[in-house]
């Protein structure tokens, strides 16, 4: 079969978006970006920057069908791999491993020596593959789902094991980049800002309508009432989702369920071309 690799179409962009989501079940599509109404319209804008962009789209086509996709970051120090997806009536056809030697390629024409990417525990055929083009482990991520709860609603057994913040009638913080945030969801469907309190100051996200998603780091997760008191604040509605390197963070706040896994992998490129299945 005769397949050609290059940028991908803005026209094809809809379709790509189409074949990210066959693959992911649907909670777990619920909580990452791709699931954002303006999804395909912040890929749409990436484009108009080409060969410029942090962001790459690189398609697989045959003719003029788009088969298959991959969606490469550039980042400062390494090349991300934030999505891979092959049509599945063309899954045995080595296209995946095509459009990951192309960005192979493309990272050793750029200089850099680091490819790096997550994939869910729970793939454990993509996971494998992975393993055998030469990937190895670095870390996972465990994904908490919970309820927004403020300080003062804390059940006991929570406050045995974690500190809460003093009363407060006015909570004390500062939002930074609230309305580039707002103008950003507004047409995206995802945001960021960073909240700025007396112990810390801390990125959230936010997923649509649904989530506030928050990083956390090992050891640092206290049930972070300084933190929910304010997202409480701001929109009482969401739920919270913690992406934490603990896996035993449960146990620590049972108001919290464990909802998925997540891998990082990283290859670091020696000289030599490598050809994949």
């Amino acid at each position: 079969m005769n397949v050609q690799f290059r940028p991908l179409l803005e026209e094809d962009i809809y379709h790509a978006c189409r074949l990210l989501r066959s693959y992911l079940p649907e909670q777990v599509y619920k909580q990452t970006i791709f699931a954002c109404t303006g999804y395909a319209a912040y890929l749409q804008a990436a484009c108009k920057c080409g060969s410029h962009s942090t962001t790459l789209l690189i398609g697989a086509y045959s003719g003029e069908l788009l088969i298959g996709f991959a969606e490469w970051r550039r980042m400062e120090q390494m090349l991300v791999l934030n999505n891979l997806n092959v049509d599945a009536a063309y899954r045995k056809d080595g296209i995946g491993g095509q459009l990951m030697a192309y960005g192979e390629e493309l990272a050793r024409k750029e200089g850099i020596k680091m490819l790096a990417l997550d994939v869910f525990s729970w793939n454990e055929q993509a996971h494998a593959w992975y393993l055998r083009i030469g990937f190895a482990e670095e870390g996972r991520t465990y994904w908490y789902e919970g309820d927004l709860v403020q300080s003062q609603d804390a059940t006991e057994e929570v406050k045995d094991d974690i500190t809460l913040p003093e009363s407060n009638d006015e909570l004390d913080y500062i939002i930074d980049d609230y309305p580039m945030a707002e103008a950003h969801h507004i047409k995206y469907g995802f945001s960021s800002f960073r909240i700025r309190t007396k112990q810390k100051t801390s990125v959230v996200g936010r997923l649509g309508d649904q989530y506030f998603r928050i990083q956390v780091p090992s050891g640092e997760w206290d049930g972070c009432y300084h933190l929910t008191d304010v997202l409480i604040d701001l929109d009482p509605t969401r739920k919270m989702l913690l992406l934490s390197p603990d896996v035993y963070l449960r146990e620590k706040d049972p108001r919290l369920t464990l909802s998925s896994e997540s891998i990082r992998m990283i290859k670091i490129l020696e000289n030599q071309e490598v050809m994949y299945e």
